[in-house]
């Protein structure tokens, strides 16, 4: 199930539950002075405080425990994101220090143009070639995960 349609529907469950919650309670007219509010009345029983105490706990333990799990799902995601992104990185890196091997060597030849400075080339170029197939099954090997994390 989609992580934000988890989050949404367990918001409106913890608003259900408020809102049935509010419900239950009764309301009671206060004056004081000349003026007069509602509020809700307490629980007068031990029963009853009992019981209230022990919604108002399993509310708050189930919020915690969901609000973990997220974070460690997130945790998770982050960490694989993380680490192909370091992959990435190194593949790049490595693929500029042969980019900068082949412009050398193509550089070196075009400046003295003799027959073993065009070999050179010609290998650099070749051997780039070689490196761009393995930099790109690299790549693969290690993709950038999808950026909406948690929606598994």
């Amino acid at each position: 199930m989609n992580s934000v349609l988890l989050q949404f529907l367990f918001g409106a469950g913890c608003i259900a539950i408020g809102y049935v919650t509010g419900l239950s309670m009764s309301w009671r007219e206060y004056k004081l002075g000349d003026r007069s509010f509602a509020a809700p009345s307490l629980p007068r029983t031990e029963k009853k405080q009992a019981l209230w105490l022990i919604v108002v706990a399993l509310m708050a333990v189930v919020s915690t425990a969901y609000a973990g799990v997220q974070t460690v799902r997130q945790a998770e995601c982050n960490r694989e994101f993380r680490q192909s992104l370091v992959a990435r990185s190194a593949i790049t890196v490595e693929n500029q220090r042969h980019l900068d091997d082949m412009m050398n060597a193509v550089a070196e030849s075009i400046s003295s143009p003799r027959p073993e400075s065009r070999e050179r080339a010609r290998l650099a170029i070749l051997e780039y070639q070689k490196w761009a197939k393995t930099a790109e099954k690299r790549r693969a090997e290690n993709p950038i995960a999808d950026p909406v994390c948690g929606a598994r």
